[in-house]
């Protein structure tokens, strides 16, 4: 990344991970999906919690608010936060 990229995206990658933060956390995950399924690893480094979506349906556009929801369940200070990257309007 270059100059402000960070800032601009709230997300970069790292060895296939995106690397993002909500708040002062941090996060790691990746999303995947082939016709038919879709999938997401969400690791909450800072709060020790990380959650494995998989789903029988391609049509989840983010199974990470699915994993960030989970994870609020756990720590409810973390369902309180936007999800990042922010969902495109």
């Amino acid at each position: 990344m270059r100059g402000n990229e960070w800032e601009d995206r709230k997300y970069a990658l790292g060895l296939g991970w995106f690397i993002l933060n909500y708040g002062d956390r941090r996060v790691v995950g990746h999303n995947g999906s082939i016709l038919g399924f879709a999938s997401n690893i969400t690791r909450f480094i800072d709060d020790r919690i990380s959650v494995i979506v998989l789903c029988n349906l391609d049509r989840i556009a983010r199974p990470d608010a699915i994993a960030k929801t989970v994870a609020g369940y756990y720590c409810p200070s973390l369902a309180e936060l936007p999800l990042q990257p922010p969902e495109e309007t």
